[in-house]
């Protein structure tokens, strides 16, 4: 058995930066800090601990967004109903509504699409 949780790191594709970052950051009201590295664009989603796991948004020739492959669950909000009746409100799709694991045992999640296609998971201990 592993001693911690084995995600320390997860990207999502994007073809639009700007676009991206947008998204995230009035949806979810989270920020990102921008970065450059050789051909790759970055925007790393801030949080108070810098040592905990986290994404970032990517774009670069070998990564291209898109459904149907990995999905990220991603914990942005305390309560998981509010956040998916706000997405529907600004016409996000939503794949998957707001479903219970396990009766709500072990959390409750939901499924959208981004603005640059991806398929992203939300994850809260609360509906």
């Amino acid at each position: 058995m592993l001693q911690q949780a084995p995600l320390v790191w997860g990207e999502i594709a994007v073809d639009n930066m700007d676009r991206a970052v947008n998204f995230y950051e009035m949806h979810f009201n989270v920020s990102f800090t921008r970065e450059s590295m050789d051909n790759m664009e970055m925007a790393i989603l801030e949080t108070e601990d810098r040592e905990a796991a986290s994404i970032g948004l990517v774009k670069h020739d070998m990564m291209k967004p898109g459904s149907g492959g990995s999905l990220l669950y991603l914990h942005l909000s305390d309560k998981l109903t509010p956040l998916i009746e706000k997405l529907n409100q600004a016409s996000v799709k939503v794949l998957l509504p707001v479903t219970p694991i396990k009766g709500g045992e072990c959390g409750f999640i939901s499924v959208f699409i981004d603005s640059e296609g991806n398929s992203v998971g939300l994850w809260s201990k609360l509906s």
